[in-house]
This record gives C-alpha cells, structure tokens and sequence, in this order.
C-alpha cells in the first residue's frame, strides 16, 4: 500500500472554516490539493493509496486525518468538495473511508516504522530513480513550510530515508503526483 503523510503545520484541526476560504482555514487549500493528488485520477480513485494529514493548527491539534482509497466515496478532485470532505470528518460525522484520530506526527511515524519504509522528501537525498521501495511505504512531506530541522532530526533517528525528486522545490501536491508517475512506471 502506497501511504502519504503531510505535515500541516497550520491546518484547522475544528470544523469552523469556511470552504470558500480555504487559505484562511490555516492553508486548508494545501491539505486539499495534496489529498486530490493522491487519490484521483482521471475519472478514478487510486485505490492502492492512503493519504494521512497531521493538522496541527487552531484549537484542538494534533489531529491524523487519513482518507483511505480502497474505501472513500464521494471524492472528487476540486479543493472545495474535499474541504467538506475533511469538515465533515472533523464534525464527526460518519464518512466511509475518512477517519480522524487524536494522535501526533511522531506517535503515528513510531507506529509505522514497525511495518512500513520511512521516506521523506530531500533536496540533497537520493535520486527517487535509483532507490527502490518496498510494498508498504510512507512517504513523508511537510507543507509550504517544509519540515522544521527537529523533525527531521527525529525522522533520521527513526531511520528514515532522503530521497529527492530533482534540484527544483516542488510544492507538495506536485511531489505527490511525481512519486506516483515514478511509482507506476516501475511496477508496468
């Protein structure tokens, strides 16, 4: 299973946002793109993918949002349906394939590091080409402002590996679309 975690370091962790403003929602419109990125292609769901958000913004962080592909229904690729999406999770009410839970960025990566490869996005890691992956990976992204140097320093000492996707900074929702185009090459 292809797994992605963001870091939303300022991502609403309440329902109170307004989905026509989802910049003002702490950058929910990032969250949105990367979640539309992961799951939807042209007129399907990649249903070998689950995507995971640590929001950690205004009033009650850290939430885990993890949207599962295999499960979601209702999803489509605009930002504004997938905002009423993750609203709705955090309202608690009951959407299959979405679930939200009270947990921390590092509490979920302990827990993964017992059946999943750790990778996270680095100018200066290898060459996304000439690594391989295991079936059961995470790939970890951090959001308009990257991830803080403490994170990283954690995720080195949970052995996570660097890989990088070229010399230019992408924005997450394109180094999402990248892992998958290098991802489906490999396996055809």
């Amino acid at each position: 299973m292809r797994e992605f975690l963001l870091l939303a370091s300022k991502a609403k962790t309440t329902p109170d946002f307004d989905v026509n403003n989802l910049v003002g929602a702490g950058r929910m419109d990032l969250v949105c793109r990367v979640v539309s990125n992961s799951l939807c292609v042209s007129n399907n769901i990649r249903k070998d993918t689950i995507i995971h958000v640590s929001l950690n913004g205004a009033r009650d962080p850290p939430k885990l949002l993890s949207v599962y592909g295999d499960k979601i229904i209702g999803i489509q690729p605009d930002e504004k349906t997938i905002g009423i999406l993750i609203r709705d999770a955090l309202s608690k009410k009951e959407k299959t394939g979405i679930t939200v839970s009270k947990i921390s960025f590092e509490a979920f990566l302990k827990e993964k590091i017992k059946t999943h490869q750790l990778v996270y996005l680095e100018k200066s890691g290898k060459d996304i080409r000439t690594n391989s992956f295991k079936k059961d990976v995470l790939f970890i992204l951090g959001d308009y402002a990257g991830l803080p140097d403490k994170t990283e320093l954690f995720l080195d000492n949970l052995g996570a590996e660097r890989i990088s996707l070229g010399p230019a900074m992408l924005l997450a929702s394109q180094c999402v679309t990248i892992i998958h185009n290098e991802l489906d090459r490999k396996i055809v």
